[in-house]
Order: C-alpha cells, then sequence, then structure tokens
C-alpha cells in the first residue's frame, strides 16, 4: 500500500512540475516553450527515475507495485497534460 500512495505523490508531483512549465513558457516563443516543456519533461523523467531507485533500493518499497502505478498515473497525467494544453492553445486563438 505504501508503494502505491508514494507512486500517486510522485506522480502528481510530476503533473504539477509540468503544468507550472507549462504556465511559465506558454506566452513566450516557440523555442522557449519547448525547451521548458520537452526539457522539463526529461529533468522531471530523470527526478522521477531517482526517486523511483530511492525507495526501491533505500527504503525496500516494493517495486512491482510502484512501477504500475507510476505507469498508470503517467500515462493518465500525460493525456491530462495534452488536453490542457490543447484547451489553452484554443482559447488563445
Amino acid at each position: 500500500m505504501h508503494s502505491i500512495i508514494a507512486g500517486s505523490i510522485m506522480s502528481l508531483a510530476n503533473l504539477l512540475l509540468g503544468y507550472l512549465a507549462i504556465e511559465a513558457s506558454f506566452e513566450r516563443s516557440h523555442t522557449t516553450f519547448l525547451k521548458y516543456v520537452l526539457g522539463g519533461m526529461v529533468g522531471r523523467l530523470m527526478l522521477m527515475w531517482g526517486a523511483f531507485l530511492l525507495l526501491i533500493r533505500g527504503f525496500g518499497f516494493h517495486p512491482a507495485s510502484l512501477m504500475l502505478t507510476l505507469l498508470f498515473f503517467y500515462v493518465m497525467n500525460l493525456g491530462l497534460e495534452i488536453y490542457y494544453l490543447q484547451k489553452r492553445v484554443s482559447t488563445k486563438k
């Protein structure tokens, strides 16, 4: 159960950081926007990978439940980010 809660919290933090990256770069140039969003995505994945390894090796969390929770919420949050971007772009026009 701890692994599921930890995976949910990590995924929520990932979603919030993605939202902040979108908000911080939306009104800027296309190049800056892509750097923030795509570069931020790489940075967030690396941060999640480090937290994942720390939770498994350092704290002994159950790897399968943590990974499956992260996978489920990551896919769901990625869909939310794409939906938010589409909605934001459509309101800008």
